[in-house]
């Protein structure tokens, strides 16, 4: 389950300090020592009670730039601020801001953008600091991710631990693709500083939004851009881009991507025998995930 870390050190550590004490350690979530270390860093970050605000006076006043949005591989959505993404370490250091049901952000984007109110893992570790703010309510469930293929409706069974509060100070360590977690809206405007583990397949790994209720996956997360390029390539190429995509849906290493491959050929065949030819070809192409979505797709699913 999600662990909460005891830190002590009262002293604050500047972002620049807090960045190269982890770049010079390392940040391992796999090694008990390291995520200690990382959160003693983290805490002592969370200790500066000032730097957050400087640097977003000194952006506003334009002094400095706009810090990027959380990449690609951290999917930290709309309300991530990139502080720290060293070329040492892997690892980042973003800020999360948690607006409540009141606040304009809110309202003008709804609880979707902010993922409030369902229940997801990620395909990342990360420890999560309350920094500012009463802290959003979190519900915290717990999965086994090697026994789960990844197709929607796939029955999982999640583990309920209980409902808490991410308050100011708190650290927690949230594992990939085994801790989920619904988020509920603070009472009023939060952040929360995330020290988030980067590692090269990261891309690659799934992770999903759970129904909670009905004990099942909802719905795929993870998708990168490799897959949109793919099917793009198949609809404006010829043969090469329908062989490599063949080659993708037999053989890649990420299933997710299997898949995409084969729902490619499938939007680029000519009609419905065509189609469901090609699902029947992906059927028996040896991914558990594909074999699932083809046979629902041959049934006249959307999946």
């Amino acid at each position: 389950m999600a662990s909460l870390i005891a830190t002590r050190d009262p002293t604050p550590a500047s972002l620049e300090e807090c960045t190269e004490a982890l770049a010079t350690w390392g940040f391992d979530p796999r090694e008990k020592e390291s995520v200690s270390h990382a959160a003693h860093w983290l805490g002592r970050l969370g200790n500066d009670r000032e730097f957050l605000g400087d640097l977003l006076v000194e952006v506003l006043s334009g002094l400095a730039p706009v810090p990027r949005g959380a990449d690609e591989l951290a999917g930290g959505g709309a309300q991530s601020i990139m502080l720290a993404r060293p070329e040492r370490g892997d690892f980042l250091i973003r800020a999360n801001i948690w607006p409540a049901v009141s606040d304009y952000a809110m309202r003008a984007s709804g609880p979707e953008a902010f993922s409030y109110g369902y229940a997801h893992d990620h395909n990342y570790d990360f420890l999560t600091l309350g920094y500012f703010g009463p802290g959003c309510d979190v519900e915290d469930f717990e999965y086994d991710h090697t026994d789960v293929t990844g197709w929607p409706g796939e029955p999982v069974p999640l583990r309920r631990l209980g409902r808490s509060r991410l308050k100011q100070g708190w650290i927690r360590h949230y594992r990939a693709r085994r801790d989920v977690y619904r988020l509920y809206p603070p009472e009023s405007l939060s952040v929360s500083l995330n020290l988030v583990h980067r590692q090269a397949a990261q891309g690659w790994l799934d992770h999903y939004r759970f129904d909670t209720g009905a004990g099942c996956i909802e719905s795929l997360h993870g998708h990168g851009p490799s897959e949109t390029f793919l099917r793009i390539a198949v609809a404006l190429g010829g043969d090469e881009a329908k062989d490599l995509a063949l080659h993708f849906g037999r053989t890649h290493a990420s299933e997710r991507m299997r898949l995409h491959a084969w729902q490619a050929l499938a939007s680029a065949a000519g009609d419905r025998q065509d189609r469901d030819e090609v699902w029947r070809a992906a059927e028996a192409s040896g991914s558990r995930l594909v074999a699932e979505a083809a046979r629902r797709r041959r049934g006249g699913e959307f999946v």
